[in-house]
């Protein structure tokens, strides 16, 4: 390469990192526009229904659906578990039914019901599932003077139909540890009503065997014993339905051997149903779509077809003449031809051709329009474009690349692997968290652990350990590699996601004691750059792990400070940080331990009973202990008593749980915030402007989130800008040059450990849970669900406004975080890297949203990983902005006091 060319590639270079986050924004352009929209709005159904028949004469005079939660066909039809019902198929119809491809019970069960496809975001909504509007036959048997409707079951039927007055539900659903109990009282409900005649159109769901199998697994004895009791209570149930009515009993979805459902695996999506009624040929069987089923309610009851259904009716096993088949069949092609109709305008398919004469159910696609190659098209560009972006940025020359093609063909391969693991997760689903868990532990041991810790001056033994250790470093990783293939694990998937799960753990280790630098002579001083942006670019990152070496990295440095004979004052910040962490890495994994222990902290951090209570107090006093020497440097038995004293009154505002005490300390709250902004532009130099805020905040997380949420908040908020301070001493932070990526990626690294911490504390993250691979990540790792929402009644204790509520729950996140933040710019933190991480994590996720509609966890994990990115910029702007609002006020009073 000349001279010339060689310059412009430099200037080329420099304008790509000074414009990085514009190229980022319009690369999001495409993904955002396009392929969002398509995933995360509810698709357009049509409206209108074709009337039933005048020839065709109504056999049925009632209908029973019964809904088997988690049961899969292989379970359903299996005569040694569930003889029972079992006994019914001679005299009835068996259909091989194929589930949608987002196997979750409440999209499945709106399929089954409704008869409309899912749209991708349903499976976001899967705990509170609302109807997809328009008409289905359970609505117009509603309205029907011949029949009245009562479903009875789990929070699913009553989330779709709640909003029916016409429509009765019973919620039998009891908690997600109830294997018994409500399938009990959802059988004994049904009941009544068959026997008091109350309804004749009626759903029971019975959930109990999808949370046996979530807890045990389906090979389980557990399972076993739970399909003996539903066969039981079902075939009780349907000895009380009336002969001349229609029974179906089948299920929402199926499970595997681990008890797990969600993505489109065959075993979850391969379900059954027997059908009795005087509608059905009794031995005869048919392979069907489940939103089949919903149009068998409409011929049973003889209502009028909906337009929106996407059902198509299984004459094999109806027990109707040729002729009258025929006139079925007509009906039902001129409902789907009016439905597909739509749905070509909609999608821009207006060439595809359909006769309302000619019937050809060829033309109508079975599933809904879930996963476009046009997204995925735009994943494969938007990635191509991101790893040339990152090339150019980093000024890699041509020659560069010929010298060095092993290492960018791996470049290559890593994006390759990247896009392929999120496209192939009906293969594995665990693949891509295992490696968005060792991305994660990579950027924070690389970036945070501590370097050349063993020093050469140390004896011939620690010299000889170091030693060791850097061997260890180069050949350890293939040799866990090794020996978990060879000696402990079976099949590929469990090789990849057990070894990835014992690398991290070992990288954990290391950063905390030892973290050789890479010698400068083998690698290009870009190659961590490279790996810092496939990091923070793989979109199923998986923010729990960054935990692991920080614990470790905590650890170190105690031990460091104990040896180094710091005083008690330097050293209790970072033990009060070492414990916090230790608790979020070992007390959060549900699904091992049976219970998440932070959460459990969070609920009796409330004051409820005198236990409750002095859980609290011995809470609060020690975050006022721990934040007062982190933030004086000194025990201050005088602040401390005050701010133990402000606390526990705010623990006494709490009990009383009285509207106007509220509204008192939320004007005390609101006026020291005030005062803080008052000191910071009167008096800035004065120690007790932080305090006002800090003391404010901590009030404000007691009412509305209680007394642990309160001790995670104020320890974090006041010793994390000590962590760092420690780190960055080992970091040269004040040579922010491309040939110090290390202070840079820690920079981008810290803030995001700090907050994913602190929301793992608030009980808000799911740490792991055993798979058929192993130890693998939680499905679902950020949880935002686990806030106590009596917290939103602070002030408003009889009946609070919804946006009062969300005011109370949300302001203490905003607040706090900034807080950090602002505390982490003030220690001389650049936040800019920051933004820039997170803005790459926003175009991770975008960039490989187009393979997640038919993998609802995917779908969950990346939009809550946007979403809380999208947070942490804009709590990092709010710092710097009022960081620099500081600064200017401290210039323009020292300015002030020099003039006079």
């Amino acid at each position: 390469m000349d001279k010339k060319t060689s310059i412009s590639t430099s200037k080329l270079s420099l304008s790509v990192r000074k414009y990085w986050l514009p190229l980022v924004l319009i690369l999001l352009i495409l993904p955002t526009t396009y392929t969002a929209p398509h995933i995360i709005f509810k698709s357009e159904q049509p409206t209108g229904e074709v009337e039933y028949p005048p020839d065709l004469v109504v056999k049925s005079e009632g209908l029973v659906l019964i809904i088997l939660d988690g049961v899969g066909e292989s379970i359903l039809f299996d005569a040694n578990a569930m003889p029972n019902i079992n006994s019914y198929r001679d005299d009835s119809a068996t259909l091989y039914v194929r589930t949608g491809p987002l196997t979750l019970s409440a999209t499945c069960v709106s399929e089954l019901m409704t008869g409309v496809p899912n749209s991708p975001a349903d499976g976001l909504h899967n705990f509170d599932l609302d109807h997809p509007g328009g008409i289905d036959p359970w609505i117009l048997a509603s309205t029907d003077e011949r029949y009245n409707v009562g479903l009875v079951g789990s929070y699913v039927m009553g989330n779709i139909y709640g909003g029916f007055d016409e429509i009765e539900f019973v919620n039998t659903f009891q908690g997600h540890s109830d294997y018994y109990e409500g399938d009990e009282d959802t059988s004994k409900i049904a009941t009544n009503w068959l026997i008091d005649s109350d309804y004749n159109v009626i759903s029971a769901h019975f959930s109990g065997p999808d949370k046996v199998g979530h807890s045990w697994g389906i090979i389980s004895q557990e399972y076993e014993d739970k399909i003996r009791d539903i066969d039981q209570q079902v075939s009780s149930l349907v000895k009380k339905v009336p002969e001349n009515w229609t029974v179906i009993i089948t299920a929402d979805h199926g499970m595997t051997e681990m008890g797990t459902h969600g993505s489109a695996e065959d075993i979850t999506r391969d379900v059954g149903a027997i059908i009795l009624g005087p509608t059905i040929t009794p031995g005869s069987k048919s392979s069907v779509n489940q939103r089949d089923l919903s149009s068998l309610v409409s011929v049973a009851l003889g209502l009028p077809f909906p337009i929106q259904l996407h059902g198509r009716i299984p004459l094999d096993v109806l027990n109707y003449s040729t002729s009258e088949k025929d006139i079925i069949e007509k009906w039902n092609w001129e409902a789907a031809y009016l439905r597909q109709e739509f749905i070509n305008t909609q999608t821009g398919k207006e060439h595809i051709t359909l006769s309302s004469e000619q019937i050809d159910w060829d033309k109508i696609p079975i599933d809904g329009d879930f996963s476009r190659d046009s997204d995925v098209y735009i994943s494969i560009m938007t990635w191509t474009l991101m790893g040339l972006l990152s090339i150019i940025a980093l000024g890699v020359k041509f020659g560069n690349i010929r010298e060095n093609m092993f290492l960018f063909g791996m470049y290559i391969s890593t994006i390759s692997l990247f896009l392929a693991s999120h496209a192939s997760l009906s293969f594995s689903a665990m693949i891509p968290r295992a490696i968005g868990g060792i991305c994660a532990v990579w950027l924070v041991a690389w970036s945070l652990g501590r370097q050349n810790v063993i020093s050469k001056h140390e004896s011939k033994i620690s010299n000889a350990m170091a030693e060791f250790q850097n061997k260890i470093t180069t050949y350890w990783p293939w040799v866990i590699l090794g020996l978990v293939s060879i000696v402990l694990l079976t099949t590929f998937t469990q090789v990849v996601v057990i070894g990835l799960f014992l690398l991290s753990i070992y990288f954990s280790f290391y950063s905390g004691f030892c973290n050789p630098k890479i010698p400068e002579s083998k690698y290009p001083e870009y190659l961590p750059w490279l790996m810092a942006f496939l990091a923070f670019t793989f979109g199923s990152l998986r923010l729990w792990f960054a935990l692991l070496p920080l614990m470790f990295i905590t650890i170190g440095m105690i031990f460091n400070s104990i040896k180094n004979k710091n005083t008690f004052v330097q050293i209790i910040p970072i033990i009060s940080l070492g414990i916090l962490v230790l608790v979020a890495v070992t007390l959060v994994h549900t699904r091992i331990l049976g219970s998440n222990f932070v959460r459990e902290a969070l609920r009796m951090g409330w004051p409820s009973d005198w236990e409750n209570s002095l859980f609290s107090v011995f809470l609060l006093v020690g975050a006022s202990i721990v934040s007062t020497i982190s933030f004086r440097q000194k025990f201050d038995k005088k602040i401390i008593s005050l701010m133990s004293s402000w606390l526990i009154c705010g623990l006494l505002v709490s009990h009383f749980a009285s509207s106007i005490l509220d509204q008192i300390f939320l004007l005390m709250i609101l006026g020291m915030y005030f005062s803080s902004v008052y000191f910071h532009w009167q008096k800035p130099q004065k120690t007790h402007v932080i305090h006002f805020a800090f003391l404010a905040l901590s009030m404000q997380m007691l009412l509305t989130w209680g007394a642990w949420s309160t001790f995670v908040t104020m320890i974090i908020v006041s010793c994390s800008a000590q962590l760092w301070k420690m780190i960055a001493g080992d970091l040269q932070s004040d040579k922010l040059t491309f040939s110090n990526p290390r202070s840079i990626i820690a920079m981008a690294v810290f803030p995001w450990v700090m907050w994913i911490l602190w929301w793992t504390l608030l009980g808000q993250v799911n740490g792991l849970q055993t798979c058929f691979e192993g130890i693998c990540p939680h499905p679902r790792e950020l949880n935002p669900g686990s806030v106590i929402v009596k917290g939103g009644y602070v002030g408003m204790r009889d009946n609070p406004y919804t946006i009062w509520m969300v005011l109370m729950i949300s302001s203490p996140i905003i607040i706090a975080s900034t807080m950090i933040m602002y505390q982490l710019k003030k220690q001389g933190l650049n936040l800019r890297p920051y933004i820039i991480s997170q803005t790459l994590l926003i175009l991770g996720c975008m960039s490989v949203l187009g393979f997640s509609p038919q993998y609802p966890r995917l779908m969950f994990s990346l939009s809550w990983n946007i979403l809380f990115a999208v947070f942490q910029i804009c709590m990092a702007l709010l710092a710097i902005i009022s960081h620099k609002f500081v600064i200017k006020i401290n210039s323009s009073n020292l300015a002030y006091s020099d003039s006079h």
